[in-house]
């Protein structure tokens, strides 16, 4: 965990978590992957999108993702609603690094999130999972995020190696 500025709050501090994993795929392809929800659930384990997205990203699209033990069947779990805020195609010719960015909004997290994906050459690039948030409460923000910051940091390297299994070419 580092500190950084949270666009939402100024010069105010936030956590940040990151967890990066290189992915032997084009840099658009994985970009594809993370930028749109509805791929999501393929690859966050315990989690199902559970609102908005009906057509992929588009900076203002509100969506709803819920997070928990048998969430894929139906059961209630962690409601995490987000808007996105930004996106950056990458760029393997000019060495652009793609991002999107959203604003979680409540109830129990909020703060900032999203993805890097730096490319690396045409058939590697580094995925960055970053997250600025915290629980939502009358707890003081370093507080609520430094106790949110443990399960994210779980959360996020389970689900960069899921990404990679998913995307790594296949041998024959």
């Amino acid at each position: 965990m580092t500190p950084a500025a949270s666009a939402d709050h100024g010069a105010r501090p936030a956590l940040r978590v990151e967890v990066a994993r290189l992915v032997p795929v084009d840099a658009s392809v994985a970009y594809a992957w993370v930028a749109d929800p509805r791929t999501h659930p393929r690859w966050i384990p315990l989690t199902r999108l559970d609102g908005g997205a009906a057509s992929g990203p588009v900076v203002g699209d509100p969506f709803t993702m819920v997070t928990g033990l048998g969430v894929a069947r139906g059961r209630r779990g962690v409601v995490d609603r987000m808007v996105v805020e930004e996106l950056t195609s990458p760029s393997t010719a000019t060495g652009r690094v793609g991002r999107t960015r959203v604003r979680k909004r409540g109830p129990v997290l909020l703060g900032d999130a999203g993805f890097d994906v730096v490319p690396l050459d045409a058939s590697r690039c580094r995925v960055v999972w970053w997250e600025e948030a915290y629980l939502a409460g009358p707890w003081p923000r370093r507080l609520a995020a430094g106790a949110a910051a443990p399960f994210l940091r779980l959360m996020m390297h389970v689900s960069l190696a899921r990404l990679h299994r998913r995307l790594a070419p296949r041998s024959r």
